[in-house]
Formats: C-alpha cells, structure tokens, sequence
C-alpha cells in the first residue's frame, strides 16, 4: 500500500526533482495527497497541497484558517499545514499543523522540549519545598 500522504520539504538541490518528477511517481503508485513545502520561501507559494484526482494531481484550495495563517486542508490527516506567520506566539513563519475540531495548532518539537524544560524546573522547585 503506498503512503496516503507525503510531504516533501524542497532545498536548493532537490527542488526541480520535487517539482516535476516525484508528483509523477507519486500518482503512479496512487498516493492521494502530496504536499510541497519550501522553507527558504523560493517557491510561490511556499506551501503547496495536491490531490490525486483520475490519476493526476489537483491543486488543493488555500483557505484562512486563524487570524493571517493561511492553510491547505490534509484530509487524509484532518489537519491543515499552514505558514504560520510572523506574529504572537505560536505564529512564528515555519510550517506549522492546524487542527480546525481543536480550534489551535499542533505544538511543535521545539515547544514541547520548552514545555517538559518548565515542567522539570517546576518538579525541582516543588521538591525543594
């Protein structure tokens, strides 16, 4: 069974292969959802979803989902990937996860290492009386 979703991160060495070859490999063994993303911002848009529609990708709809974040719909993952603009946390400019029945993204490894670091500091200081 292939995958039923894939996401390829492009860099500067691997982006025309990203762009035109692997789509074809990808509808050829029937992934129904493939995703683009560029986190150097050189590709318009950075993030791109397709859907496998009659054995060729569709372009997926961009849609508003929180304040300037702007996302594309994994329904296979029931999330969107957005950019997650600039702006109060957890808006930061990296690619971040939406989860519309939960109404707030997806923390990321970074703000769970962050989370566990407080959590541990918090342990110590009850310890301590």
């Amino acid at each position: 069974k292939p995958p039923d979703f894939v996401l390829e991160v492009v860099s500067p060495s691997s982006r025309r292969r990203d762009e035109k070859e692997k789509p074809g490999i990808y509808a050829k063994i029937g992934v129904p959802e493939f995703f683009l993303y560029d986190p150097e911002g050189k590709l318009v848009p950075t993030l791109s979803g397709f859907e496998l529609r009659g054995g060729a990708y569709r372009l997926l709809p961009r849609e508003r989902i929180r304040g300037d974040a702007i996302g594309v719909r994994s329904k296979k993952l029931g999330l969107f990937l957005c950019i997650k603009p600039t702006g109060p946390e957890p808006l930061d400019g990296s690619l971040g996860l939406y989860d519309p029945a939960a109404g707030e993204f997806l923390p990321t490894r970074h703000e769970l290492a962050a989370r566990v670091s407080e959590l541990e500091a918090l342990v110590r200081k009850m310890r301590r009386g």
